[in-house]
């Protein structure tokens, strides 16, 4: 694996026809065996951080709800459904609106359905996640061939950005949605680029361009369109009108197949927090340009506003350990000579370096930080083609004190940031160094090894950050438990029906003596863990939360609630005449040992029993059976004469009744609730803690009321998705045909 390579165009004199396809087929063999490489290179040293920490993959928001409602999905989809709606997860069940769960994308289900199969949720995230880090890989050195890397220094790139800072430590580790987006943005950006370029027809920019967007993530999705803008700019300076045409045709099919996705989203928004689309900045996640100065300096920690103050736990601005130090060596100029060929690549960099240095908040996008390998995207396609050209040797001393200077200034803004690690940033620099050194003899001596020296080194810098660096340790690692089976052994059979924990996380650890799966998680869960345990929770995770049901029981987005909302249970819900518990058909009730102060579970209310008291909680059940067994019907006013109820699928309710009045279900109004009367529209209306409410007319006989959910603006989604699909692959089509004409009518001439 070389970093240069000699090109058909640079080769003279004539060539025997069966040399060319002797080369053509040993090229392609090099490439096939130089992609093998890459993924076993990615998925091997993507296990390096579980060596220090099992449950590196298994973090944050991975821990708390992507695990867990990836185990449910894929339980459902093996029984044969496909959920938009799981009213028991309450405010997380939403799987629709909660666009991040990508229920559109097929790559994404499959994975899900691998996730209910595997007997520990922490050994499934890191095998999706190194999936999509491998998948990240091979789609930066595609994308740096199709701008003219040679295949070393494609390589080079390639396996470095998967284990840069952020994408490592915070996607792969916890936000693993921004991992699938972005592992997806050089595949989309490939296929634009080689329709651009006549290599490829255009479906490939459509199925690429829909696996992106469908992963859900706003930030995928706003790449697509700058990838997309780039490219087109680029056929704009070369005045290629018409395949500019085509890009914008194939753009536009690619955004109305993924509306899908967010109609649901949108829809939804009115009743849920996420209704702040203003613009300010409070300096939180917002990195500065002279933390990117660090970009090669692996233990450099940057300094700005997070959860846990103004520190940042590991190396969120790296990239790779060369870029800068190999600055001064680097031949420039052919930046400045090929703008026109690599004009996208500078539109997407400038565009997200000034969104990474901008506001904390911009309409829907937030945080800054999470563009850092937007940015660092087309800077290592760009590293990749300097390293093409080949290290410049002349005035070799003078290069080599720059470096030293540059990796010196590494090693001082570490200190900087982290005096105390003095040791450990010491040590990083040694190691640089010495990789460097390696580097450049090889490159002197034997070029066919620097690649391979560039890439050991991506694994050392990694060995030594994760020896250092336990975990991104500016969110929560919850340290869940991941047995499956343990976990539905535990709670299964102790919590039955609607379950609600009255507790917050410093309770509940101070009762248990700490957060583990030996102490506070043997008694109870946050988030949506209790998917796995198969438990349905009122507590649960959420993006979105639904302000009427949080506001009731001061439910927070991973389901700590306040002490008040136990007192609340026994109140009447609203105006109606029954309690608060009854009408979310609550039937266990666990309690963290003195949280409630006041009317807390010591004193058991009328129709409840003690079924556990232990050092940590305190577990209340119901004494009888709910009316309306087999049905989400929790309250009917006296007008109301109900002969039957049940519950029709995950969302569907049908009840016969006689008379008229007002009843509740238990379960959350999410706009695209609909309900009928004997075929007559009846509104779906909000009631108190946000349930589904309905006024039921005046039955002279016995009437039926069908109550079903769908997404709002599924059906036009559908629509645009299946349309946008059919007119893609027409349009591919169309461009196949025309293509194969011109190119027939240019060998005859």
């Amino acid at each position: 694996m070389t970093l240069t390579e000699p090109r058909a165009a640079d080769r003279s004199g004539a060539a025997d026809p069966g040399e060319g396809v002797q080369a053509g087929s040993r090229s392609r063999w090099t490439g096939i065996f130089t992609v093998a490489g890459i993924v076993a290179f990615v998925a091997v040293v993507a296990q390096l951080p579980l060596i220090r920490n099992r449950i590196f993959y298994y973090w944050d928001d991975s821990a708390a709800a992507f695990l867990p409602h990836w185990y449910r999905i894929g339980e459902l989809l093996r029984q044969g459904d496909w959920p938009t709606l799981m009213p028991e997860s309450w405010m997380g069940g939403n799987y629709a609106s909660e666009a991040m769960l990508g229920l559109w994308n097929p790559v994404s289900l499959g994975n899900y359905v691998v996730v209910s199969l595997l007997p520990d949720v922490a050994v499934a995230a890191t095998f999706v996640k190194t999936e999509f880090l491998v998948l990240l890989a091979v789609g930066v050195y595609l994308l740096a061939r199709e701008y003219g890397a040679a295949r070393g220094a494609a390589a080079v790139v390639a396996t470095a950005l998967p284990f840069s800072g952020y994408t490592l430590f915070f996607d792969a580790s916890a936000w693993v949605a921004g991992l699938m987006a972005f592992a997806w943005l050089p595949w989309v950006w490939w296929a634009a680029r080689r329709f651009a370029t006549g290599k490829s027809n255009p479906i490939w920019l459509l199925v690429f361009g829909y696996l992106a967007m469908t992963v859900g993530n706003p930030y995928g999705a706003l790449g697509v369109v700058f990838i997309l803008l780039g490219v087109a700019l680029e056929l704009v300076v070369r005045r290629n009108w018409r395949k500019l045409g085509h890009l914008v045709v194939a753009g536009g099919l690619v955004g109305a197949s993924s509306l899908v996705v967010f109609f649901p989203l949108l829809g939804s928004a009115a009743v849920t927090w996420r209704t702040d689309n203003s613009i300010r900045n409070d300096g939180f996640l917002v990195p500065n340009l002279a933390d990117l100065l660090g970009m090669s300096a692996p233990t450099f920690q940057a300094q700005f506003n997070t959860w846990t103050g103004s520190w940042i736990s590991f190396p969120i601005t790296y990239l790779a350990w060369f870029v800068v130090p190999l600055v001064p060596w680097l031949a420039w100029s052919v930046l400045r000579d090929r703008w026109r060929d690599y004009l996208g690549l500078y539109v997407f960099a400038g565009i997200y370096l000034l969104l990474l240095i901008g506001p904390s908040n911009l309409w829907l996008f937030r945080w800054p930080a999470r563009l850092l390998e937007y940015f660092y995207l087309p800077l290592s396609v760009v590293v990749a083609l300097l390293l093409t050209r080949g290290f410049q040797t002349s005035a070799w001393r003078v290069r080599a004190v720059l470096t030293g200077v540059l990796v010196g200034l590494g090693f001082y803004l570490s200190v900087a940031s982290t005096p105390m690690a003095w040791r450990w940033h010491g040590l990083a620099t040694v190691v640089v160094l010495v990789l460097l050194g390696a580097v450049l003899y090889a490159a002197r001596s034997k070029p066919k090894l620097v690649a391979v020296a560039l890439v050991f080194g991506t694994a050392a810098t990694l060995g030594l950050q994760v020896a250092h660096y336990r975990g991104n340790l500016n969110v929560n690692p919850w340290n869940f438990p991941h047995n499956v089976a343990e976990m539905k052994q535990n709670f299964d059979e102790r919590y039955q029906g609607n379950t609600l924990l009255v507790a917050d996380l410093g309770v509940l650890e101070k009762n248990a003596g700490g957060i583990s799966p030996e102490t506070s998680w043997q008694h109870a869960l946050f988030g949506s863990q209790w998917e796995i345990a198969g438990v349905d929770a009122l507590n649960s995770y959420t993006g979105l939360g639904y302000s009427a049901f949080s506001e009731t029981f001061c439910m927070n987005y991973f389901g700590g609630t306040c002490p008040a909302a136990y007192n609340a249970l026994w109140k009447n819900a609203g105006s109606f005449s029954t309690p608060l518990a009854d009408a979310v058909r609550l039937q266990t009730v666990v309690v963290a040992n003195g949280y409630v102060k006041e009317n807390g579970p010591e004193r058991i209310p009328p129709g409840w029993s003690l079924q556990e008291r232990n050092s940590v909680v305190t577990v209340l059940k119901r004494d009888a059976p709910l009316p309306f067994e087999g049905s989400r019907l929790s309250y009917a006013s006296p007008g109301v004469q109900v002969s039957s109820a049940a519950s029709t699928g995950f969302e569907g309710e049908r009840v016969s009744y006689r008379g008229s009045g007002k009843v509740l279900f238990a379960a959350l109004a999410w706009p695209g609730w609909t309900a009928t009367v004997d075929g007559k529209d009846v509104k779906v209306e909000q009631g108190p803690a946000g349930l589904i409410q309905l006024d039921l007319p005046a039955s002279s006989g016995e009437s039926t009321m069908e109550l079903t959910f769908s997404p709002p603006g599924l059906g036009f989604g559908w629509k645009l998705l299946v349309g946008a699909l059919v007119l893609g692959l027409a349009h591919a089509l169309f461009v196949a045909v025309t293509s194969r004409r011109r190119s027939r009518t240019s060998s005859q001439d």
